[in-house]
């Protein structure tokens, strides 16, 4: 079972709705890390986007309108970014930062085997790139990068904190950014920050390597000496963090696959939250066997452009099975479902 104390600022999450699967049902993907940019639009990536040129690896993808009739269109085909699965790089995060989009990928050298488990979907060697045009042309070329920023597993899969449109409630002068150890049923989550101006510089971004007995934070610029700010044995899938305003709290959303990397076999939904990007992490919503065995849902996303301003009440977007029962059902596309968070 899942030990971890219960919130005591948020009670509860609740459902107000149905899941609505997207409406186009040839429009398929999955993972969709997402961000809100200057520009109004949420700008995402999906993994083996099975639509229009793109037929693996990932794309990147535009969201314009509102949760319950959202357009999906294709931005960027990323023709270089090949590889069905872990056989190839998949999106872990983005941000809009000053009005330029970051996005960070996994998987770029295809080879590692992942811990734990050998069945699990590897998550490791991570690399990020950005764009001055949203997402029309990004910066280094995939076949001119030499190596990944993140080696190993480590921070195998960054996953952005988003702080509002265009990164407009950032705590401070940092981006921020949290990865597990797996695609898939990961156990240790680490934070690394950078300064805004110098994302995409791998020697200056630090990460949390010890705790005061006041339980802040120390910093180093060694990834090896980074030490998790969550532990939960194989139950931290590839993550999101959000950053509420209106409630002043820190949502990470995480799942976990009943069997390692199965789309057949149902998936836990974790909400915690938390007063500071590192912590202390409480539980706010545990769901077992999430949307049903059918739907099989991954990846759990929070677009802040969909929350209420007082920040009580929006939407969940996530991904579905990608199994042959899940596709033949549809679930295999981008899925949205109303919530509403309850005080305590």
């Amino acid at each position: 079972m899942l030990k971890i104390p219960k919130s005591k600022v948020i009670a509860g999450l609740e459902w107000t709705g149905d899941r609505i699967p997207y409406s186009e049902a040839d429009i398929k993907g999955d993972t969709y890390p997402m961000t809100w940019a200057d520009d109004g639009e949420i700008y995402a990536a999906a993994g083996d986007p099975l639509w229009g040129e793109t037929k693996d690896g990932l794309d990147i993808e535009k969201f314009s309108g509102g949760p319950t009739g959202y357009k999906i269109t294709k931005v960027n085909h990323m023709n270089d970014y090949l590889g069905w699965g872990g056989n190839g790089p998949k999106p872990s995060g983005m941000i809009c930062v000053d009005g330029i989009l970051y996005f960070a990928f996994q998987n770029m050298l295809r080879t590692r085997k992942p811990p734990f488990s050998l069945i699990s979907q590897h998550g490791s060697d991570a690399h990020i790139v950005y764009s001055t045009n949203k997402g029309a042309f990004w910066v280094p070329d995939f076949k001119n990068i030499p190596a990944p920023m993140f080696p190993g597993h480590k921070f195998g899969g960054p996953a952005f904190v988003n702080f509002g449109r265009n990164n407009t409630n950032a705590r401070d002068a940092y981006v921020y950014a949290v990865s597990s150890v797996l695609w898939d049923n990961g156990s240790n989550l680490r934070l690394g920050r950078v300064p805004m101006e110098s994302i995409t510089r791998p020697e200056a971004w630090e990460w949390v390597c010890a705790f005061d007995p006041a339980g802040q934070p120390a910093w180093s610029h060694d990834l090896g000496e980074s030490v998790p700010v969550l532990s939960l044995h194989r139950w931290l899938g590839l993550p999101e963090m959000v950053f509420v305003a209106g409630i002043g709290r820190y949502l990470l959303l995480t799942w976990r696959l009943h069997k390692d990397f199965s789309g057949d076999d149902g998936t836990d939904l974790i909400v915690l939250d938390s007063p500071e990007p590192w912590g202390p992490f409480s539980l706010v919503h545990f769901e077992e066997y999430w949307e049903g065995k059918i739907y099989n849902p991954y990846c759990p996303r929070v677009p802040l452009k969909w929350m209420e301003a007082n920040g009580m009440s929006g939407w969940v977007q996530f991904s579905g099975s990608w199994s042959p029962a899940g596709q033949k059902a549809a679930c295999y596309r981008s899925n949205v479902r109303p919530f509403r968070l309850k005080m305590a």
